[in-house]
């Protein structure tokens, strides 16, 4: 059986191609560098379109989409884009999957698919579908993946906001690429060390990047078909919660701070200019308990040892 791990140079798919690599699972690893993660099968593609998968896959392969454009801004910027790389080649590739008969098709999706109703815990099947560039586009995804008929098992994987590397086995490769995720801990340290009080912002889900290649693998494991899994830990935290773990001490969440600094962007919207920073005020909670209690996934990372550097 061969993993096809495409989006394999991204935060993720180089994780998950090691991760695959060290518990000794063939893979193939697709993506525009010239090179993949030790130990994979590499393949270039030049231009993400379907054309260029003719051929690609074989019977009983594992395909994982973890391509696509994972910035909310880079999607604003550019929403044709998104919903090409996000939406459309996903829904071309599972049919040239299926012909050449691969076993499963997993998409990674986000938990930014869906609207959270605010104040709630959202599972599978709750909130409205996002009207963003990025979140539409994964909600077309997947609701396209879902309505293709084929003998390819389907499944979805909506992560929460990812954070954490993945090193590996020293013989496989280098660590994964870091993200924002580092730069933003080393600042809070220092700003919540000198800053006591910090704006008032809504609660969020998080999800260990180890965490998260282990219920690929589950899932990938599983007799699922055409079924939709969220994957978060236990825990949310707001900016204060952020604060205090990454600095080691007390952190106040304020208000009327956030509503002095918000007060600009208030204005702008009334005036018609959309702005997502308003969205920090809201409460966007994910439960994993689908997950836990369908395929006995265990989440092991905590959010708050992260950004205490553990």
């Amino acid at each position: 059986m061969r993993w096809v791990v495409i989006g394999s140079s991204g935060y993720i798919g180089s994780a998950l191609c090691r991760y695959l690599i060290e518990d000794g699972r063939a893979v193939l690893s697709v993506s525009r560098g010239a090179a993949g993660p030790q130990g994979c099968r590499h393949l270039q593609i030049g231009e993400f379109v379907a054309e260029s998968f003719a051929g690609l896959f074989e019977p009983g392969d594992i395909v994982v989409y973890a391509a696509g454009m994972s910035s909310a801004r880079d999607c604003r910027k550019n929403p044709v884009l998104a919903d090409m790389l996000n939406s459309q080649l996903p829904g071309a590739l599972l049919p040239l999957a299926d012909k050449a008969g691969a076993e499963q098709f997993i998409y990674l999706s986000s938990v930014k698919a869906v609207r959270a109703p605010a104040g709630e815990v959202v599972i599978e099947g709750v909130g409205q579908p996002a009207e963003d560039p990025y979140g539409h586009s994964k909600w077309r995804a997947e609701q396209g993946l879902l309505a293709l008929h084929c003998a390819t098992r389907i499944n979805i994987l909506r992560p929460a906001a990812v954070y954490g590397e993945y090193s590996g086995d020293a013989g496989v490769g280098q660590p994964t690429p870091r993200k924002r995720a580092f730069v933003w801990r080393n600042r809070l340290k220092r700003w919540c060390k000198l800053i006591p009080v910090v704006p008032a912002t809504g609660y969020r889900s998080f999800v260990a990047l180890g965490d998260l290649l282990s219920a690929i693998v589950i899932l990938a494991e599983s007799s699922c078909n055409r079924e939709v899994f969220i994957a978060a830990e236990p825990r949310y935290y707001n900016l204060a919660a952020i604060g205090e773990a990454a600095s080691g001490r007390r952190v106040k969440s304020d208000r009327f701070f956030a509503g002095l600094l918000l007060l600009p962007f208030r204005v702008l919207s009334v005036l018609g200019v959309k702005t997502s920073i308003l969205e920090v005020t809201r409460s966007e909670l994910y439960s994993a308990g689908r997950l836990k209690s369908r395929l006995n996934w265990r989440p092991d990372g905590q959010y708050s040892q992260f950004l205490r550097g553990k």
